[in-house]
């Protein structure tokens, strides 16, 4: 499995001597390891005369096989393909895993901006839209134990790298339904994203909309509508896989106690 995750970790297919170093085993038990993958399948040649690997079909069809059994991404891909087609925008969606974010699902539009989330990448969950409307969901404690295990890396001029900051913009983000990621993950990238629920009101996944952020600052109106297009679509997608509550982001207790006291 290690022989794997650092193949599919690489953009150039890789030799033996490079997984016995990078990995701290033998060459001897890299070459039976590698040969077994490729017996099975799970590996192929690039370059059978350079011995260099590159991940095989059976990768892909296991791939497939969990996203078929995934229920979220099955209900979620007709109504991406909606979005798409009704904001002619990439839409995206995305589950947390390990405290990171991992694209399970993209759909893009022809003139869309091209953003580097390639599906079953991974990106930090406090400078992405979508990571952020996962975090909204989530507890403050969950919150605090995913930053303390990610940090908060600063990924452009703009990305929240305080606790303090983040918890602000997360009920922002739980008042207005939807977050934002205002060139925090890409500088030329602006996304809106909401939280998608199973039946037990638990967060389970998001989706998003990325735009060119060229397209979105300035123009408030752009930004609300596809906003509230993609809460509309987080709480539709949470229907269809049981979720039965009115808001994916119900308010806290706090924010009941401010409004009874008048306080802003």
């Amino acid at each position: 499995m290690d022989i794997l995750n650092h193949i599919a970790a690489k953009r150039d297919p890789v030799t033996i001597t490079e997984i016995s170093h990078a990995l701290g085993i033998p060459k001897s038990s890299a070459f039976e390891l590698l040969y077994t993958l490729i017996e099975k399948g799970y590996l192929e040649f690039a370059d059978r005369n350079l011995k260099t690997f590159k991940l095989g079909i059976k990768v892909f069809q296991v791939g497939l096989a969990f996203l078929a059994r995934t229920d979220v991404h099955r209900e979620a891909r007709p109504l991406l393909e909606a979005l798409m087609a009704s904001c002619k925008e990439t839409a995206f969606l995305a589950v947390e895993s390990d405290d990171q974010l991992v694209y399970l699902d993209k759909v893009e539009g022809t003139s869309s901006v091209r953003t580097s989330a390639t599906l079953g990448s991974r990106n930090p969950m406090h400078c992405t839209g979508l990571g952020k409307a996962l975090l909204a969901a989530y507890s403050d404690s969950k919150i605090e134990e995913i930053v303390r295990a990610a940090g908060m890396p600063s990924r452009t001029e703009y990305t929240i790298t305080k606790l303090s900051a983040l918890q602000r913009d997360l009920e922002t983000t739980r008042q207005r339904g939807y977050a934002i990621d205002d060139r925090e993950s890409e500088r030329e990238v602006f996304c809106v994203a909401a939280s998608i629920s199973d039946m037990s009101g638990r967060p389970v996944a998001a989706i998003s909309i990325a735009s060119l952020a060229s397209k979105m600052l300035g123009n408030p109106r752009r930004v609300a509508k596809f906003g509230n297009l993609i809460a509309e679509t987080a709480l539709s997608i949470s229907r269809r896989i049981g979720f039965t509550g009115r808001r994916l982001y119900p308010q806290r207790a706090l924010d009941v106690a401010r409004v009874a006291s008048g306080v802003p």
